[in-house]
């Protein structure tokens, strides 16, 4: 769930020993490298990036025991920000690789299977409580009856508990599909870094493109109804 993992530095001998750390950008959707528009910041260092010909972010030699945090700004671009602690890092001849989670108004190209949603903490006469920043994920049912998490963890945003949350399958997996060929799948949320829960009923998406939100089915989730 968005995970930092390894790739090798593609840099030569002698950059590659002047090289502190490096970090690679992904878009989760589509797994493109993002070098542009957006704000990384490495506190506590002197240095700032830079961006190599392959688009990785390169710091150069320092005092490593400076670094407090590694901020990754979107700025303008559809994707949440991301945080990572020094030990999340990875050094020389590795780069970290980061997948950057899509926000709820991320504009989606066919392909990718998914939905966008809401969760508050009860359903009551309005105004309902939205859950804001909870961590959200899908787990999606396998051929032989296991269910696994998706890759990628989204959160529900800061105004309203809208978020979007996406299924990429890797070529060896195969999900139970329904009579309509749809993927069977259920939300998980976490809260607090700590707190667990899951929606009980049975959601059937279409393969390859972002279930909305409708009058029918408005993907509303209630926190008080979900369970451990």
């Amino acid at each position: 769930m968005n995970r930092p993992f390894d790739v090798l530095l593609p840099l030569d001998e002698s950059l590659r020993r002047r090289v502190l750390f490096a970090i690679q950008l992904v878009d989760a959707v589509t797994l493109a490298t993002v070098s542009q528009g957006v704000r990384v910041v490495a506190e506590g260092l002197k240095g700032k990036p830079i961006v190599n010909a392959s688009g990785l972010f390169v710091w150069l030699q320092e005092d490593l025991g400076r670094l407090r945090k590694v901020s990754i700004d979107p700025q303008t671009l559809p994707y949440e920000g991301v945080e990572l602690a020094p030990a999340q890092l990875r050094l020389p001849p590795l780069a970290t690789t980061i997948e950057l989670p899509p926000r709820a108004d991320y504009p989606f190209a066919g392909g990718m299977t998914g939905l966008r949603g809401r969760l508050i903490e009860a359903r009551v006469i309005p105004p309902e409580q939205p859950v804001r920043k909870a961590e959200v994920w899908l787990r999606w049912l396998d051929e032989n009856g296991v269910w696994h998490d998706a890759p990628t963890t989204s959160h529900t945003d800061k105004q309203s508990g809208d978020f979007v949350s996406i299924l990429r399958l890797a070529p060896i997996e195969a999900p139970q599909l329904d009579e309509n060929g749809a993927v069977i799948v259920r939300l998980r949320v976490r809260r607090d870094g700590v707190t667990e829960r899951t929606s009980t009923d049975d959601l059937k998406l279409k393969q390859g493109r972002i279930t909305e939100p409708s009058a029918l089915h408005p993907l509303t989730f209630a926190w008080d109804e979900l369970q451990p």
